[in-house]
């Protein structure tokens, strides 16, 4: 009878997530913007990123109207780089992916195994 809590449990926090997550990604919304326009802390942290590489997109990232990252992306070497970074400067995510890969998946794609 001791796993009938942890059951509830996972069953409670399955549901929250189901809701929860879907609902606070319809309210993201991406804004294109410039380097002059992110904070300086954030433009620090993306020129450092990029280095002498040509930046080819900045977004921000809102979700009610609360900017809750930024996101660049450049390429170096035939592979596009990604960046999140926090509004306060801070490097919250690095994505590298081979030029020809899928911009829309994330994952290493192995359907190509024929």
């Amino acid at each position: 009878m001791r796993r009938v809590p942890w059951i509830l449990a996972a069953l409670v926090a399955f549901v929250c997530v189901a809701v929860v997550v879907p609902a606070w990604a319809g309210r993201e919304k991406e804004k294109d913007v410039t380097l002059e326009q992110v904070p300086a802390a954030v433009r620090e942290t993306i020129l450092k990123e990029a280095g002498d590489n040509k930046i080819e997109e900045i977004e921000e990232v809102s979700v009610d109207g609360k900017v809750v990252y930024y996101e660049a992306e450049w390429e170096t070497g035939g592979k596009e780089v990604e960046i999140k970074v926090a509004p306060n400067g801070k490097l919250l995510k690095k994505e590298i992916e081979d030029d020809d890969d899928d911009d829309d998946d994330d994952d290493d794609d192995d359907d190509d195994d024929d």
